[in-house]
């Protein structure tokens, strides 16, 4: 039976994604767009995929941190980045995906289907351990969400942009820094390195990090790409009308 705390979970988690994506998307497509740079149908299967995706990697960090001690978990909160950039890499970088622009929105499309119910699963567990949930812990959970929604959204269409400039070595070690970045701050919360409220730096650091990928790819790295990608398809378009 559904409770308050999962209907919860499940607006924090989807309802910032989609809105976000909503919000990136829209320059991209019509009206704004007389010929729309991705295919809708797609973005919704790779949001749908990224939903799959994210409750899978939500399952293998929680095993990670029950068997994680204070010595080991550094190492593992950058091995789960690594693995989870990766697989985004794998998924994004096949053949039929390569040097296409349209990559770069279905990156953005899978990362937010991750972030949803990462987050989703992720604050439900939070509110539950809290015990007693009101608003400040509400308030905080929807804070926490949102920075998961900019991570992911962000690290995967790093990568997406990376594959469809064929230019994978310069952007996944981007990708892979930001989201290391964000998880030692992250979880340098969680663990006390540091005593309250010096250990409030860590979070604000996250929340940072996060905020700077996102904005990047929203304000910069996706309107470079459709700027060169139109470039790009007026020589082509020249060099045919010379050739004729």
């Amino acid at each position: 039976m559904v409770d308050t705390l999962q209907i919860a979970g499940a607006v924090i988690g989807f309802g910032p994604a989609m809105a976000l994506m909503y919000l990136t998307l829209k320059d991209y497509t019509w009206p704004k767009a007389q010929k729309p740079f991705f295919d809708d149908r797609k973005i919704f299967m790779f949001f749908a995929l990224g939903v799959v995706l994210g409750m899978v990697i939500f399952a293998f960090e929680s095993y990670g941190k029950l068997i994680s001690s204070s010595y080991t978990w550094l190492v593992l909160v950058a091995g789960f980045a690594l693995m989870e950039e990766l697989m985004k890499l794998i998924i994004l970088n096949f053949p039929r995906f390569q040097k296409k622009v349209d990559t770069a929105f279905y990156g953005l499309s899978m990362g937010m289907g991750i972030a949803a119910t990462y987050t989703f699963a992720m604050v439900y567990v939070f509110l539950v351990d809290v015990g007693v949930a009101g608003p400040i812990e509400f308030g905080a959970a929807f804070l926490l969400g949102i920075m998961f929604v900019l991570l992911h959204g962000s690290t995967t269409t790093i990568i997406g942009i990376g594959v469809s400039r064929g230019d994978v070595k310069g952007y996944f070690p981007e990708a892979l820094l930001i989201h290391i970045l964000f998880a030692l701050m992250y979880e340098s919360f969680f663990v006390q390195l540091l005593p309250p409220p010096f250990n409030l730096l860590g979070l604000a650091g996250a929340a940072a990090i996060a905020g700077y990928g996102y904005n990047k790819v929203h304000k910069l790295s996706l309107p470079v790409l459709i700027q060169d990608a139109k470039r790009l398809n007026q020589r082509a378009a020249q060099k045919k009308r010379v050739s004729q």
